[in-house]
Formats: C-alpha cells, structure tokens, sequence
C-alpha cells in the first residue's frame, strides 16, 4: 500500500521552505520514490485550501480530480500533499472533492507553534497587507484567537480521516535536525538530505520586515487602485531590515496560553505523554522583551500618505 502524506501546516512554521525544497528537488525525491504533488511553479496546494475555505465547492472539485489525476499517474510510493492553508479549512469536505479510490497509508502532519508565537505570527502575516493596524491588541479585536484552538483542529481531522494517523510536530527549530523544518520533514519521510548530498540552500523562505515596513503597507492598502499583496510582493523584503522585537510582554503571553490550557493538557496527554507541559514555557517567566514599536510619528505618516497619494495619481495618468 503506498503512503499518503497531509502536510496542513499550520501558517508560519516553514512550509515554504518545505514546498521551496521540493520544487528545487524534484529529481532528487524522484529518485528516492517520493512526489510531492507539484503544483505548477508552486510546491502547495493553497489554492486548494482557498476554494475550501470560500465554500467554492465546484472549483475545489476541479482540483480534487487533477490531483487525482496526478496520483494515479504516478509511480512513486510516497505521495505528498502540502498546504499550509489546509488548516483552516474543512478535512471532510477536503476528503470529498479529493476522492480518492486508491487506498492509502495516511499520515497528516501539522507543525504548531506555541500559541503566543503563532498568534504572534499572524498577526505580521495580516500587518504585511495592511489588514490590521500595528499593536497586537489590535489584530485580536478584529480576528481573534481561534487560529490557536489546536485540540479543535485535530478533532476535525481525526473525524473526517479517522483511518489517518495525525502527526503533531512542535515548532521548534531547536530541536530539529540541522535546526531545520526541511530536515525534520523530510526524515519524516524517511531521507537523510545530508548522506544524500541534497541539502536546502541556506536561506530564509519567508521572513518578516521590520514593523516600520509592516506600518507603512497599512497606508499602501488605503490607496484606492493599490492592491497591497501585490505590492509587498514585489518587494525585495530579504535586503529590507528584519522585524526585530516581540509583540507581546510575558504577561500578556501568560494569559493568552492560558485560554489554551485544558486543549493543550489534552494534546500533551495524547502527543507526548512523558512530558511536562505540551509546549515549555520558561522564557515567559524571565524578564520582558522588547515590544516592536513603529517609530513613524502622525506627522510622518500624513506626508507618507500625501506622497503615496500623488504617486498613484501619476502612475494612473
């Protein structure tokens, strides 16, 4: 029977470095029996997960049925599914517009982060298109925290793949061989990259800019006739200053994991039951870090907003 690999994320803990990786080793996973299911130019499937989480059950059914076609053209013995956007979405209706007749080995693997973190890294990921005003407080009043409900993400996938073993990776790059996620995903798999002599390229897949970029793209997303994600896109975010600084004192942390508390008790006692705690904690009882803070005043923001202003009004003439 060959196997079946769900890759569902979740956002931020390195699948596009893990998608980047199997598009840049195709070849090589080939050779070793694994398909990732390329798609296109890109390694995932989002847009998958876009048309599930838009209930936009005909254009989802278009793409179950190419990746059907893609598995039953294939003679690998390990087939790899990756969306990071498969979390928010629906397992069941995933399971169904997948239809797949071809029994499997399943195994679905999510990486989690600590929930401050995660939320943490929402929060930039939003900020990056202008979507939530800087201040974390903010991107809490407008989305909430149900990204960080893990216990209730899981129940969702053991119901609509009861058949499927479920993974429950840490996010955590120390631990991880290499101190690396393409490492530890692809060992999963069962390759070592390093005997092989097919590392990754050593280089950050996805990095945040620094909160007075993430400041200035809430004015980008004001402009009429400006559409934000383009425009950050196109940006060469790599050389750009990095996003230095965290988005929450411990205290606030200390009481945004507690929400989590009996969830995470619960995962613990099912992942990793010789544990003390599902995710440690001891950094929260240290001293505060340093809040990333925009330095840009009213004043500099009003000009900024003038010039983008006349910008666009020139570029449209």
């Amino acid at each position: 029977m060959r196997k079946l690999w769900i890759h569902i994320g979740t956002p931020k803990t390195g699948s596009t470095a893990i998608q980047r990786y199997a598009r840049s080793r195709q070849p090589y996973l080939a050779s070793k029996s694994v398909d990732f299911l390329i798609r296109g130019r890109r390694g995932s499937y989002n847009d998958l997960g876009v048309h599930l989480r838009g209930g936009q059950r005909a254009e989802a059914e278009k793409t179950g049925a190419e990746i059907r076609r893609k598995i039953a053209g294939s003679p690998a013995e390990t087939l790899v599914l990756t969306s990071e956007m498969f979390t928010g979405s629906d397992p069941a209706l995933l399971r169904e517009v997948l239809a797949l007749d071809e029994p499997f080995e399943t195994r679905i693997v999510g990486y989690f982060r600590r929930q401050d973190r995660y939320l943490e890294s929402a929060y930039k990921q939003k900020m990056k298109t202008g979507k939530v005003k800087p201040g974390f407080q903010n991107y809490v009043d407008k989305f909430g925290t149900r990204g960080g409900e893990y216990r209730r993400i899981i129940s969702g996938w053991d119901a609509a793949w009861p058949d499927a073993e479920f993974i429950f990776r840490r996010f955590d790059p120390a631990a991880f061989p290499k101190g690396d996620v393409v490492h530890d995903f692809t060992q999963l798999l069962g390759l070592d990259i390093d005997a092989d002599d097919k590392p990754p390229v050593e280089e950050v897949a996805n990095p945040t800019p620094s909160i007075d970029l993430l400041d200035l793209m809430q004015l980008v997303a004001d402009m009429p006739g400006l559409d934000a994600r383009k425009v950050f896109r196109s940006m060469p975010v790599g050389a750009l200053p990095r996003f230095e600084g965290r988005a929450m004192d411990n205290a606030t942390a200390l009481a945004l994991l507690s929400q989590f508390e009996e969830d995470n008790e619960a995962l613990r006692q099912r992942f990793f039951p010789d544990d003390p705690a599902l995710f440690p904690m001891d950094d929260l009882s240290g001293p505060d870090p340093a809040i990333a803070a925009p330095a840009f005043s009213d004043d500099q923001r009003a000009m900024i907003r003038a010039l983008l202003q006349a910008v666009t009004e020139q570029t449209a003439r």
